[in-house]
């Protein structure tokens, strides 16, 4: 049986949970440059990156450079084909996305990926959650936590199924990590 991960396994809406910047980055500045690259993102985890940032950093669009004097904005929406969003505003090109693609991002501006940065995407990663890389100008300034939770009585449906004889197969775009991690939380044969 084979089944897709968000929204069959797990409860489909993942959330922001945490920021972590990363090669001295601030806080603020991560949060701030996050929602820019959110404001456009009409996904779900899209909105809960700018819920999070606004709860727990009390930053609204107008406080994070939005405001009628700033050069214009050009937004980018999220798309399954670059699995980045965005926002360009003068000489300043902000990106969030998939680290992979990001990855490529940052490659077209000459920039390494440190290893602060694949460190926290790992560690996001191994916790069963997805990782997304916030940039500015082709440098990375930090991750975005995206956690996925498992639907609840999924494992013992599946142990069910197995007694039956049915082999029980996840697919999913995640990245390796994410997806072993989410694999064994649910109690798939394989994935």
């Amino acid at each position: 049986l084979l089944l897709d991960k968000t929204g069959t396994i797990t409860l489909g809406n993942r959330q922001a949970v945490e920021l972590i910047p990363v090669d001295g980055t601030g806080i603020m500045d991560l949060a701030e440059t996050a929602q820019l690259a959110s404001l456009s993102d009409e996904t779900p985890e899209g909105r809960s990156i700018v819920v999070l940032v606004k709860e727990k950093y009390g930053l609204r669009g107008r406080s994070v450079g939005v405001s009628e004097s700033a050069p214009e904005m050009k937004f980018i929406p999220f798309s399954s084909h670059t699995r980045m969003s965005g926002v360009d505003s003068g000489d300043t090109i902000i990106r969030k996305g998939a680290a992979d693609a990001v990855f490529d991002h940052m490659n077209g501006w000459g920039q390494p990926v440190s290893a602060e940065l694949e460190r926290a995407i790992d560690a996001i990663a191994q916790a069963g959650g997805t990782p997304l890389v916030v940039t500015r100008n082709g440098k990375a300034l930090g991750v975005i936590h995206l956690k996925d939770i498992v639907k609840g009585g999924i494992k013992e449906r599946f142990s069910q199924l197995r007694r039956m004889g049915i082999k029980t197969v996840m697919i999913t775009g995640d990245n390796r990590l994410t997806a072993a991690t989410i694999a064994a939380e649910a109690g798939v044969d394989d994935f």
